[in-house]
């Protein structure tokens, strides 16, 4: 097994489902569950807290949203959010190179490269559709960079959050469109994040401090208020930046952004709490 972004979220989604449901305060009669969009599938699948799989539609996830249609676990009070969450594989820089901010003043140090290329399909890079989904107030958009360079970490039964150091998003200067290399550099794994081509210094938060935001924001709406918000968050490309250059969005006003977002957004339903 290599490191991959891919690799990298099941290693840490696990801890990071339990800090959320530890920290909502979810007790032993509460339920927790998420859900993921799958490209293969053209689906949402959903997983609950025994992670037994439920796949819905697009129209039947977003009915849900409009109706939080009752379950035999999960009734019309339910709570649900999403966030962005966009893991990035750090490696270690021995030696300056010609991206190296100034910055920078320790080697070894560590970077993170970036997906600033146009996908051909949707006429957006993976950098500038989050970063215009960061300046939505009401997205969660962060790069997830463990500072972890040993695949043999990957096989660890207790998993540590305290590798994790999350990036806002709406801390980048740049929506990086001209097709060169962009990276995030640390001087060292605690440091402040740079990013970089024209270096500028960023912020990075643990994920404790990243789930305590998220209850700050959600814990006290109404279930209704959280499935409106986030259906608006979902469909609504006015809001989200999103611009008609995306070949995806030609001849359209209103259509969900989820296909583009499946490697990095997470939707947590809670209810009992």
């Amino acid at each position: 097994m290599g490191i991959t972004e891919t690799v990298l979220e099941m290693h840490f989604h696990r801890p990071i489902m339990d800090l959320i449901r530890d920290t909502f305060g979810v007790g032993p009669t509460g339920q927790m569950n998420f859900y993921k969009w799958s490209p293969q599938k053209e689906c949402f699948v959903g997983f609950d807290q025994a992670y037994v799989k439920t796949q819905l539609t697009d129209d039947e996830f977003f009915n849900l949203l409009k109706t939080s249609a009752a379950s035999s676990s999960y009734k019309l009070d339910d709570l649900l959010f999403g966030y962005f969450l966009q893991f990035k594989v750090v490696r270690i820089g021995q030696k300056r190179g010609i991206y190296t901010p100034p910055q920078i003043a320790k080697f070894p140090h560590y970077l993170a490269e970036l997906s600033t290329t146009k996908n051909k399909r949707t006429g957006v890079s993976q950098h500038e559709l989050l970063y215009r989904l960061s300046k939505n107030k009401s997205a969660f958009v962060y790069y997830a960079c463990p500072m972890m360079f040993d695949k043999t970490d990957l096989y660890e039964i207790d998993v540590s959050l305290d590798k994790l150091r999350l990036v806002d998003l709406g801390t980048c200067q740049d929506i990086y469109d001209d097709n060169d290399n962009h990276y995030i550099y640390f001087d060292d794994p605690t440091s402040v994040p740079i990013w970089k081509s024209e270096p500028h210094i960023g912020r990075a938060i643990n994920p404790k401090d990243f789930v305590l935001m998220l209850v700050d924001k959600f814990a006290g709406l109404k279930a209704e208020e959280s499935r409106t918000a986030l259906g608006n968050m979902l469909m609504d490309l006015g809001s989200l930046g999103i611009s008609e250059e995306a070949q995806v969005f030609k001849g359209t006003k209103h259509r969900s952004i989820v296909p583009l977002t499946d490697e990095s957004l997470m939707i947590v339903r809670i209810g009992g709490i």
